[in-house]
C-alpha cells in the first residue's frame, strides 16, 4: 500500500469498497430480502460488479501489483459458488417427441411496444401471433397478454386468468389462478397438462414488478448533467425504496408458490418473467428442486430485458431436477420490452 502512488491508492480503497458491497451481493441468495434488503439491491447490480473486479485484475496485473489478489479471489469465489452469468456452452439434441415437450415463455407487455394507440396495439397483436404460431411450441406461457388475444392462436387448449394465458397443444384438465394474500396488479397461475399420458403442472409466474416509472427509466438508462446531486440522490433512493418492496413483496408471493408446487399430485415446471435476478432469494428458493433450463442447455449471458444499460436476465423456465432440457434459446424477435425464450424439456 505505501508503495502506491497516490492515484493507485485511491483505487485500491475503491477497490476494497467494491469487495465489501460484492460480498452483499454474493450473500443476497441466503439473506431474505424482508430483513436485509440491501443486498437485494447489489443482487441486480451482481454482473457489474464482476465486470468492475475484472476490470481491476487487469488493471493491477498490468502493474505487477500483488493487491491483485482482492479482485482475483472475488472472482474466483463468484466462478465456483455463484450462479454462472455466463455459459459458455449450449446442448441441442433432436428429441422425441413422446419423451419431450417444447415451451416458450413471454412478457408480451401489453402489446405495447410499438406505442398505445389502437393501431400500434394491434399491430404488435398480429405479429405476436404470427410469431408464436410459426415458433409452434407444445406450451405457451403469456404474461401480460391482452384480453381475445385467444383466438389468433393456433392452439387448441387454454388457460386465460386475465393478462396470464397458458396455451397447450395437448389437454388442460385443470387451471387455476394462485392467490396471493397481498394485493399485486400481476397474475401467475398454473395449468395441469397431459402430455402423452403423463401429467405436468405447468406454472406461468409473473412475480411482483417494480413499477418504475419514466422518470426512473430515464436515470437508469442515461446521465443528465443537467440532473443536480441532490436529484440523483433523491431518485436514487426512491428507486431502492421500490426495489426493496417490491423484493419483499416477491418473497410472500414465493412463498406462496412453493406451498402449491409441495400440494401439486404433478411433476412441475415453473416459468415465467420473476422479475428479479439469479443471484437472488427467490431464484434460490425456486430452484431448491428446480433446475434452470438456461443454466441447463443456453449459451451467453441469456439476457432478456435489455431496457437498461445492463441487460438482465429476469425471464425463466425451471424444470424438474430428474428431468433435462436442451436447445434453450433467447428468441431475437423484438416485439415487447422483454424477449421470449424457448426449451425442449425432456422427461425422464
Amino acid at each position: 500500500m505505501k508503495n502506491l502512488s497516490l492515484l493507485n491508492k485511491l483505487l485500491y480503497i475503491l477497490n476494497i469498497l467494491l469487495v465489501f458491497l460484492w460480498v452483499f451481493a454474493f450473500l443476497a441468495p441466503y439473506i431474505n430480502p424482508q430483513t436485509f434488503a440491501f443486498g437485494a439491491v447489489l443482487a441486480i447490480g451482481y454482473p457489474l460488479l464482476l465486470g468492475l473486479h475484472l476490470f481491476f485484475v487487469v488493471y493491477w496485473l498490468i502493474r505487477f501489483n500483488k493487491v491483485i489478489y482482492l479482485s482475483l479471489t472475488v472472482l474466483l469465489l463468484s466462478y465456483l459458488f455463484s450462479v454462472a452469468v455466463f455459459q459458455t456452452k449450449s446442448k441441442f439434441k433432436a428429441l422425441a417427441k413422446d419423451l419431450s415437450f417444447s415451451i416458450i415463455s413471454y412478457n408480451t407487455q401489453s402489446f405495447y411496444y410499438l406505442g398505445g394507440s389502437k393501431e400500434q396495439v394491434q399491430n404488435v397483436k398480429s405479429k405476436l401471433a404470427h410469431f408464436i404460431n410459426q415458433e409452434n411450441a407444445t406450451i405457451v406461457c403469456l404474461q401480460e397478454a391482452r384480453s381475445g388475444f385467444h383466438s389468433s392462436l393456433n392452439y387448441s387448449y387454454k388457460s386465460i386468468f386475465g393478462s396470464n394465458q397458458i396455451y397447450s397443444s395437448y389437454e388442460i384438465v385443470s387451471s387455476e389462478k394462485i392467490k396471493f394474500n397481498e394485493s399485486t396488479t400481476n397474475v401467475s397461475a398454473f395449468a395441469d397438462i397431459v402430455l402423452n399420458y403423463d401429467t405436468v403442472r405447468i406454472y406461468n409466474l409473473h412475480l411482483e414488478s417494480l413499477h418504475l416509472g419514466n422518470s426512473d427509466y430515464k436515470l437508469l438508462k442515461e446521465w443528465e448533467d443537467g440532473n443536480s446531486e441532490q436529484e440523483v440522490k433523491s431518485q436514487t433512493q426512491e428507486i431502492s425504496k421500490k426495489i426493496s418492496k417490491a423484493s419483499s413483496k416477491r418473497v410472500q408471493q414465493v412463498n406462496t408458490i412453493l406451498t402449491s408446487i409441495e400440494n401439486s399430485p404433478y411433476p412441475t415446471v415453473l416459468c415465467g418473467d420473476f422479475n428479479d435476478v439469479a443471484q437472488s432469494y427467490i431464484y434460490r428458493k425456486l430452484t431448491t428442486n428446480h433446475t434452470d433450463a438456461f443454466l441447463a442447455s443456453g449459451k451467453g449471458f441469456g439476457a432478456t430485458f435489455r431496457q437498461l444499460l445492463i441487460p438482465f436476465r429476469i425471464d425463466f423456465i425451471l424444470f424438474p431436477n430428474i428431468w433435462a432440457a436442451y436447445n434453450f434459446e433467447v428468441l431475437e424477435t423484438k416485439l415487447s420490452d422483454h424477449q421470449a425464450i424457448r426449451c425442449d424439456v425432456e422427461i425422464n
